[in-house]
């Protein structure tokens, strides 16, 4: 339904301040072990941190439009030397337009982050937006099945008018 595009960024956002505790507990990633003091954490453009993904959220654009349109195109065309913060960035995009094919792409994107992920915050995350997809997939058929039993009572509705004006 096109009504609910504009909620779709407010969809994100509220999954982003809900990200670690709206995921139900079964898809729940444990947080990882306690690293020594020593050993100082990696951070490289591979790797995807809760703080990652909060700048992520910031910087992207929330609604469906030129922005939007311009950033998904600029992600797009990084290809392959996309960091793993951008590709997150262009599967949200991804996921706020709401195309058929955006929805496998964007599924495909998460897909891949999940390996990447720092910390259980982001994976969760991950999770969360994976979720997202799966559900505007099931609605997306959802409404392609009402079409199709719409247009199949148009022509029994159809037929029967027929049928009773051939008996007059």
């Amino acid at each position: 339904m096109k009504s609910f595009r504009p909620f779709r960024s407010a969809a994100l956002l509220l999954a982003a301040t809900l990200a670690g505790c709206a995921v139900p507990p079964a898809m729940l990633r444990p947080a990882a072990p306690a690293k020594p003091a020593a050993a100082p954490a990696r951070h490289g453009a591979d790797e995807l941190d809760a703080a990652m993904v909060g700048r992520v959220l910031r910087e992207s654009p929330q609604s469906p439009g030129p922005a939007l349109q311009a950033r998904v195109q600029s992600l797009i065309a990084l290809g392959k030397t996309r960091t793993a913060g951008e590709q997150l960035q262009l599967a949200m995009l991804l996921l706020i337009r709401d195309d058929g094919h955006d929805l496998d792409r964007a599924q495909n994107l998460l897909e891949s982050l999940q390996p990447v992920a720092a910390d259980a915050a982001a994976a969760n995350f991950i999770l969360l937006l994976l979720h997202q997809a799966q559900q505007q997939r099931a609605l997306a058929q959802a409404q392609q099945s009402a079409q199709t039993l719409q247009k199949q009572i148009d022509q029994i509705k159809s037929l029967e008018t027929q049928l009773q004006n051939r008996a007059h």
